[in-house]
């Protein structure tokens, strides 16, 4: 496949993800960019799929096709001109070379005291950095976050850890005042604080709701520029110092185009500035795409949303098959990437009296008879199953993945057998060899069922 093949086929699986009018022909723009004038074969299929399957107007395909084109040619012309001012002339004519390379100087680090690592939160969310925090409209990723900043500057305890005791910011475009006064009035009754000592502590909330909440645009140039609010706020965290910063949320914060690599490092790298001015953290609330939902990541569009990112959560919760959101009030918060320290943490969380608290645990000996507990029930399930003939997955993607169907029976209901317990039965009992999948119907369907060893 070729890069401009590639390019089409990457602008069909992003349209097939959004309905907004705008940011398909962003997503046109995008692979426009990616195109050369002369190849006019897959700029006309581009055009072909805006109009034909999306049915888009031809004039605005054209017109976003057009000023792709123009992103690209302006982007070459700064490129030369980069490299034709990398050498400055002087007076006379001559050139003067660039500043030498500034190598860290080492030589004294055999003896000097190794530095410690810097938590905002230890061992899940590092200081100086920026963090992505994703989940499904109302899973409870905003009150989460909002009871994060209370622990920060209250000196409490957070989902069984403790944050770095400072000011924090919460930048909200999602809920009024009324809903925040609400869900605050929660969290300090929770914590035994007061509105007044928590903005003596230095909380600060800032409601935009209704209004541009825009930190990072796209540029003439094509370049992600930052806003005359990020300004603002970049001079706020560098008077205040936060421990931590919320962007709630990135489709409001950031209009770039999800897809494009470039632009969400360029996004990750203006946020990264932002936890580094106010020696906190950054962590910028996201909704994950259908593919990010379909595939347990969480992430939405571009893969460089995890890679740009140096900490990662994703808060999800079990869906019926119907789609609909679940009546359970139960969440599952993944700690999906720790680039500083352990990672695969995951907390089960409840709602009680407006916060997610965790599910307290259980005994060591207790913990261990569920465990077999969980095992023998998989098991007696999966018989049962295969004994009326219908197959079960070990694959998440699969309508007939066995901790989504089992979490559904009786048996489990009748226990509070939840999907993640079912899931991590199941691997255990792949450890331990007591069953194993397999193939089965046509090659090219990639099948698989779970059988009994």
């Amino acid at each position: 496949m070729t890069a401009q093949q590639q390019a089409v086929d990457e602008a069909y699986s992003a349209l097939s993800n959004t309905l907004d009018v705008q940011a398909m022909l962003g997503i046109i723009r995008v692979c426009s960019r990616r195109l050369n004038h002369a190849d006019i074969e897959h700029i006309d299929r581009l055009s072909e799929i805006a109009v034909d399957i999306f049915d888009l107007d031809r004039d605005d395909v054209q017109d976003a096709i057009a000023k792709g084109q123009s992103d690209r040619d302006d982007a070459a012309a700064q490129a030369q001109e980069h490299v034709g001012t990398a050498r400055k002339a002087n007076g006379d004519g001559t050139d003067v070379p660039p500043p030498p390379l500034k190598w860290l100087n080492m030589s004294s680090w055999d003896t000097d005291q190794i530095p410690e690592r810097k938590w905002a939160i230890k061992d899940r969310v590092p200081l100086n950095q920026a963090g992505l925090f994703s989940g499904e409209g109302g899973t409870g990723k905003s009150i989460i976050e909002l009871m994060k900043n209370v622990a920060h500057v209250a000196g409490k305890d957070w989902l069984r850890a403790l944050p770095e005791q400072g000011p924090a910011f919460y930048i909200g475009a999602e809920d009024d005042e009324d809903e925040i006064h609400i869900r605050l009035a929660a969290i300090a009754k929770h914590y035994g604080t007061t509105f007044e000592e928590l903005i003596r502590g230095g909380l600060k909330v800032l409601c935009l709701l209704g209004q541009d909440a825009c930190l990072c645009a796209v540029g003439k140039s094509g370049k992600v520029e930052t806003t005359a609010l990020y300004k603002q706020l970049y001079e706020a965290a560098g008077d205040t110092k936060p421990k931590n910063i919320s962007i709630d949320t990135l489709s409001r914060a950031f209009a770039g185009n999800e897809i494009d690599r470039v632009q969400v490092y360029a996004f990750a790298m203006h946020m990264q500035a932002l936890a580094m001015v106010a020696g906190g953290s950054v962590t910028v609330l996201s909704h994950p795409s259908l593919a990010g939902i379909a595939s347990g990541s969480g992430i939405s569009g571009s893969t460089a949303w995890h890679g740009a990112f140096r900490f990662r959560q994703y808060l999800t919760s079990s869906k019926p098959d119907n789609g609909e959101q679940p009546e359970t009030d139960l969440r599952q918060l993944d700690f999906k990437k720790n680039q500083y320290g352990p990672k695969g943490e995951t907390i089960t969380l409840k709602y009680q009296r407006g916060l997610f608290l965790p599910v307290p645990s259980v005994g060591s000996l207790e913990h261990a008879a569920r465990e077999q507990k969980m095992n023998d029930m998989f098991l007696m399930l999966l018989d049962r199953s295969i004994g009326q003939g219908r197959n079960v997955s070990d694959k998440k993607t699969a309508n007939t993945y066995a901790p989504n169907r089992f979490a559904e029976e009786p048996e489990a209901k009748a226990q509070h057998a939840t999907r993640c317990e079912f899931a991590e039965a199941m691997e255990r009992l792949f450890r331990t060899n007591k069953m194993h999948a397999v193939s089965y119907g046509s090659p090219s369907r990639g099948w698989t069922r779970i059988e009994r060893k």
